[in-house]
Parts: structure tokens; sequence; C-alpha cells
């Protein structure tokens, strides 16, 4: 079982740390935007909520709260990339989700 929980660990980790990486480069991406228009703050609301959500998940104290705001925000980028046509999109989001779920569901 010491092979499980490493590699859980792990998982955790590079999850958590490449998901807070890509949701801040969202977030400095919507700030250096030539022009803000609703979609520019949507799309930097959700890359900050991410991002938080993202830390949290990285600490013990709060990963469970970190993993809800994970999951929250991947299902509503999913509804945003589908009802845009980005189905390429989707299957990154899953794999994450069910990251963030085996992440959750073993304890941290």
């Amino acid at each position: 079982m010491t092979g499980n929980r490493t590699a859980l660990r792990i998982l955790h980790l590079v999850l958590g740390v490449v998901l807070a990486i890509f949701s801040a480069q969202l977030v400095i991406a919507q700030l250096h935007a030539p022009h803000h228009s609703h979609l520019g703050t949507f799309l930097l609301v959700l890359g900050v909520v991410e991002t938080v959500a993202a830390v949290l998940f990285l600490v013990p104290a709060t990963f469970r709260l970190g993993a809800a705001g994970l999951l929250a925000a991947f299902a509503v980028a999913a509804v945003f990339h589908g009802l845009h046509g980005q189905w390429n999109t989707l299957g990154s989001l899953a794999i994450y989700a069910a990251g963030v779920l085996a992440v959750l569901t073993a304890g941290g």
C-alpha cells in the first residue's frame, strides 16, 4: 500500500502545481489582454477561482475545499467550452477532474 500512497501523493502534488500554473497563466493573459469584455472578465474570474482552488488543493488542511473548487471550476469550464464548440478541451478537463477525485477519495 505504500506504493499506492506514494503514487497518489505524487499525483496530488503534480496535479495541484500544474493546475495552479495553468490557471495563473490564464489570469495573466486576461490581465494583459488589449481590451476587456464580458468574456474576458468571465475568464479572469474563472482563472482566479481556479488558481485559488489549486493552491488550496495543495495545502493539507484545505485540500478538500480546493478539490471542490477545482471540480466546480472544471464544470463551468466544460460548459463554457462546450457552448463554444471547443470539444477537444473536454478531455483534458475530464482527466483533471478524475485526478482530483482520485486524490479526494484517497483522503489527500
